[in-house]
């Protein structure tokens, strides 16, 4: 969702809670992990502060990912929920704060990103270890000098 600036300063004390379904399929060519989203429930409210100029967002998401299983890379549904908090300044005074790209600020594209470091790193299946086995190699070796072609030189 994008809001302008000036609109931000207008509605700080009269309607500063938002809610808004996101769909972020046009960033999942950025990340080969996930395979599918969902469209996402975007929840929050936001603050504006004036010494310096910045604009706080409280931000609750829910989606679900579809993820491949590590073992049998069959599709795993991949719920999230969590809360973010994002500021925005005119004015970078330390690394928590975005830069505002000319009077708009666009949560989507910091969404994902957040969505990205929440995401698990790898997903089973839950049925993923029914069919598994394992299968042992042993190697045996008959002469231990065999392998080892230095072992006809002299000292």
């Amino acid at each position: 969702m994008k809001w302008t600036i000036p609109e931000l300063k207008k509605l700080r004390t009269t309607a500063n809670k938002f809610a808004y379904t996101a769909v972020f399929d046009a960033f999942l060519r950025d990340d080969d992990d996930i395979l599918a989203v969902s469209p996402a429930d975007i929840t929050g409210s936001f603050q504006v502060l004036r010494d310096p100029e910045q604009f706080v967002f409280m931000v609750q998401v829910n989606i679900t990912l579809v993820m491949a299983c590590a073992i049998t890379l069959a599709d795993v549904d991949v719920p999230l929920s969590f809360e973010t908090e994002l500021v925005f300044g005119t004015e970078l005074v330390d690394d928590d704060v975005l830069p505002i790209d000319g009077i708009t600020i666009d949560l989507d594209a910091y969404l994902w990103g957040e969505i990205l470091v929440e995401k698990p790193m790898r997903v089973v299946a839950a049925n993923a270890y029914d069919n598994y086995s394992e299968n042992h190699v042993t190697i045996e070796a008959d002469e231990p000098d065999a392998a080892n072609p230095f072992a006809k030189l002299k000292h």
